[in-house]
């Protein structure tokens, strides 16, 4: 016992810091940062692996003045919460695809009130993300996350202030790739709602005496639906490609950092 407490006391200095850099993980993770997860579960899984990074740190060399830790707070909040928010870019990519899925169908009105985040949506958006969220999940999206920030603390010693423009690079990296994700999630339903504008745009003047209003929502409605099936079914290879792409980038970024 006397030995663990030990541990600790030599551990103190560096602690706060790391539970700083552990916790910036849960401010923009998927699923780790969703509205439903406690706040007391996060500060507990925060706790944690702080705990559990804590027999790898280098502890800071001297005493730190209150100008250095807060400098040093806010690089570790800096690193933790850049973990998080590399896949969160990615993953809105899906959300951005639903959203345009949404829109050509039709649904984009249908707004329902989501009382566990207290926020609307439409269905549509609201069941390709949570889809993603669970292929991000089943392939180990999580477990690469939580490798990155343990492995983070051996190549960004805790205490030392990271260099801003590094999270902006990996960030404005992965945007291009949240919204190429979100352009092949939504590409078969755009170009299906295409051709059937371009179809309803010929029978209208072909007939013109049909009310294109009332042929052309329930068309596209159905059209969508059918084809948003074949999107769902590739929403899982999108998913497991883009989240192996977040390990590259983090690994390239943790060893430039």
């Amino acid at each position: 016992m006397n030995g663990t407490f030990d541990i600790l006391s030599s551990l103190s200095p560096a602690l706060p810091l790391v539970l700083i850099r552990t916790g910036g993980i849960f401010l923009a993770a998927p699923a780790l940062a969703e509205p439903v997860v406690p706040v007391r579960l996060r500060v507990l899984l925060a706790v944690v692996l702080a705990l559990a990074a804590a027999g790898r740190v280098a502890l800071p060399a001297g005493p730190m003045s209150d100008g250095a830790f807060l400098a040093a707070a806010a690089g570790e909040l800096l690193v933790g919460a850049t973990i998080g928010l590399a896949a969160a870019v990615v993953l809105s990519g899906v959300e951005l695809g639903a959203f345009h899925i949404s829109q050509q169908m039709g649904l984009s009105l249908s707004q329902v009130f989501d009382p566990v985040t207290a926020q609307g949506g439409d269905p549509v958006r609201r069941l390709l993300v949570l889809l993603a969220v669970v292929v991000f999940l089943a392939v180990g999206g999580h477990t690469m996350m939580l490798s990155a920030l343990l492995g983070s603390f051996e190549s960004v010693p805790v205490g030392s202030v990271l260099a801003a423009g590094r999270a902006t690079d990996l960030i404005v990296a992965l945007l291009g790739a949240s919204f190429v994700l979100g352009l092949k999630v939504a590409a078969p339903v755009l170009a299906a709602m295409l051709l059937a504008t371009v179809a309803l745009g010929l029978l209208q003047k072909t007939l013109p005496q049909c009310n294109i209003l009332t042929v052309g929502l329930p068309t596209r409605a159905l059209l969508g639906l059918a084809l948003l099936g074949i999107a769902a079914a590739a929403l899982g290879y999108l998913v497991e490609a883009a989240t192996d792409l977040v390990g590259r980038h983090l690994a390239t970024w943790a060893l430039q950092a």
